[in-house]
């Protein structure tokens, strides 16, 4: 049917009606998580997490050996102590980091290097890099980026013309040019906000299409707010229109809710 990974719930209904659903357990999903998260925190202070079942992890000066080797050991223990797989992408920088964890999976370890990220990156559709969603795709495709290193080869003054600032950025990616550390963790940082995004496959245009995808969201948020035992006193809401520029909308509540 074409149902994907982590696609929306209304989408997957559109492909196959018939579509059989089992709720979820995000209580349990939390422990794995919490679980997972000890396991990397054993390993580095610096671990920063990127939704509640991903997280990157700095290993330079942990004095632990080499990083695939130390990537292999974690999911190792993950397998052992959790019985659960992950996939580890081990690099020179967090986005390509983040690419490398999606290349093989179930239960695998991808390393890209400063030496081979031209062969092993560049190949690869220009969706596969992080941030550039199904909007930014259409836009440059329609001016023939397909890949990767199409992106990283074209003028970046030229793709900051169809993509705003952003573009510079997505080229800076493509290029390997990605100097943001890995954060200090720390357990109150992720007490102060929920969140929960998604990147729809076509344009939403009518209101419906806007209250589905907003209740799945909601509902997302809602349910890890009462798993954590907390409630809301302030709700924000970000959108990304066809022309790629982002709008925020917020307020307060005068009830705090879950």
């Amino acid at each position: 049917y074409g149902i994907k990974t982590a696609e929306p719930i209304w989408q997957a209904e559109r492909k196959c009606p018939d579509l059989i659903k089992k709720p979820s357990n995000m209580k349990m999903y939390l422990s794995y998580s919490r679980k997972l998260r000890e396991i990397l925190l054993s390993y580095s202070d610096y671990v920063e997490p990127f939704g509640c079942d991903e997280a990157w992890v700095e290993l330079r000066g942990t004095m632990r050996g080499h990083g695939f080797e130390i990537a292999e050991e974690i999911r190792e223990r993950v397998k052992k102590e959790l019985d659960i797989t992950v996939s580890i992408g081990v690099s020179f920088n967090k986005v390509f980091a983040k690419l490398g964890s999606d290349l093989k999976k179930p239960d695998a370890v991808s390393e890209i290097t400063r030496e081979n990220y031209r062969d092993v990156v560049w190949k690869l559709p220009v969706e596969n890099l992080l941030f550039v969603g199904g909007k930014t795709k259409q836009v440059l495709n329609r001016r023939a980026v397909y890949t990767i290193g199409d992106l990283a080869q074209s003028d970046p003054n030229l793709i900051s013309s169809w993509l705003g600032k952003n573009g510079y950025q997505l080229y800076a990616y493509a290029n390997g040019n990605d100097s943001s550390p890995v954060a200090l963790y720390k357990e109150e940082n992720e007490e102060k906000s929920v969140s929960a995004s998604t990147t729809c496959s076509r344009d939403l245009v009518t209101r419906d299409d806007v209250i589905t995808v907003f209740r799945e969201l909601a509902e997302e948020i809602a349910e890890r707010l009462r798993y954590k035992g907390h409630k809301a006193s302030e709700i924000i809401i970000r959108v990304r229109d066809t022309d790629l520029k982002w709008t925020s909308h917020g307020g307060k509540v005068d009830v705090p809710t879950d």
